[in-house]
């Protein structure tokens, strides 16, 4: 259906969609980055980013969405992303990271469950304050959730997520943390969409409340414009073409793992890592099933904090910014 863009009329449409999607999606990633700061003064909110995923992905099934959306509610993640050397007082350190993750979303629920593997590189160990010593070569995580949203009353609707995790060096033994969050989602007009809520995170070393809230933007006038802006992600995305988009996102990152026994800073304790990364993507869809995206990303300073066995906080340290990329390959079927 042709939304006005006939006559004088459809000129200015076409260019009113050429430009707004550029001044919106930055002004937005701007507000973003705030947002992701004053996030770091509550928690690692990982299970609040994998939660705002699902309720889109759930939105886009139960609505027939444009991106990565069908019939099927299967799909298949494979993603590989790298940060090019940030500070760590005064020594520097590079990730690598690899992650897969299997999902099933429908427009009442989402199930997902995957593995996400990060080979750290240090450099100028001399001036590392752990001796000398790179505090860890490897992290892992085992990770899985499920998401349950449903109508309230009118046409406000809430939703419900429990995730599990196990983050780990080399034994998973004592790595089991978990998280619960609730909220609703309340329709602001015809095109704005705000969803508010909350949740508690429970491991070994912490027990953090963390604050969800987004505001979504989806109108008729800019079909190929979707626009999510919250904490704590924010995700501003442009279908150019039937086989490209563009996205703009920000978002937390991190997680906490249970360090070896033999490890050289905490033997036996914990690790958290924590910043804000956003990025720059080009999505691409060969054909009908298949996504395949790549990315320009930047990771803000963010902090890692090392925990003895009991819980109990040992130190933290500053990390410093830096740029990176990813690629992503996704299959729903």
């Amino acid at each position: 259906m042709d939304h006005g863009r006939s006559g004088k009329g459809g000129g200015v449409s076409r260019g009113w969609q050429g430009v707004v999607p550029w001044v919106f999606g930055f002004a937005l990633l701007a507000a973003a980055l705030l947002l992701a700061y004053l996030g770091e003064a509550w928690a690692d909110d990982d299970a609040g980013v994998l939660v705002t995923q699902d309720l889109e992905t759930m939105e886009e099934a139960d609505h027939g969405g444009r991106r990565d959306a069908g019939k099927s509610a299967c799909s298949a993640t494979s993603e590989g992303s790298y940060v090019a050397p940030v500070t760590v007082s005064k020594a520097r350190m590079a990730a690598w990271r690899e992650a897969a993750t299997l999902s099933y979303d429908t427009g009442r629920l989402g199930f997902d469950m995957g593995y996400t593997g990060t080979w750290y590189d240090f450099s100028r160990a001399g001036r590392l304050p752990f001796g000398g010593q790179a505090p860890f070569d490897a992290l892992h995580a085992l990770e899985a959730g499920l998401t349950v949203r449903g109508g309230l009353w009118g046409s406000i609707g809430g939703f419900v997520g429990v995730r599990g995790n196990l983050g780990f060096e080399r034994d998973f033994a004592g790595a089991l943390a978990g998280s619960i969050l609730a909220g609703a989602s309340v329709p602001l007009g015809e095109y704005w969409l705000l969803t508010v809520g909350g949740g508690v995170s429970v491991s070994k070393i912490t027990t953090r409340f963390f604050p969800l809230a987004t505001v979504r933007y989806a109108s008729p006038a800019l079909p190929d414009l979707s626009v999510d802006l919250g904490f704590p992600r924010t995700e501003v995305a442009w279908r150019g073409g039937k086989w490209w988009g563009l996205r703009v996102t920000g978002a937390m990152d991190g997680g906490e793992y249970k360090l070896a026994e033999d490890n050289p800073v905490a033997g036996g304790g914990f690790v958290s890592l924590l910043e804000a990364r956003v990025g720059t993507w080009l999505d691409l869809w060969p054909y009908q099933g298949l996504s395949v995206s790549l990315g320009a990303l930047y990771a803000l300073p963010g902090t890692m904090t090392f925990y003895r066995e009991s819980g109990s906080r040992l130190k933290e340290y500053d990390t410093g910014g830096g740029p990176g990329g990813a690629a992503r390959l996704r299959f729903t079927f």
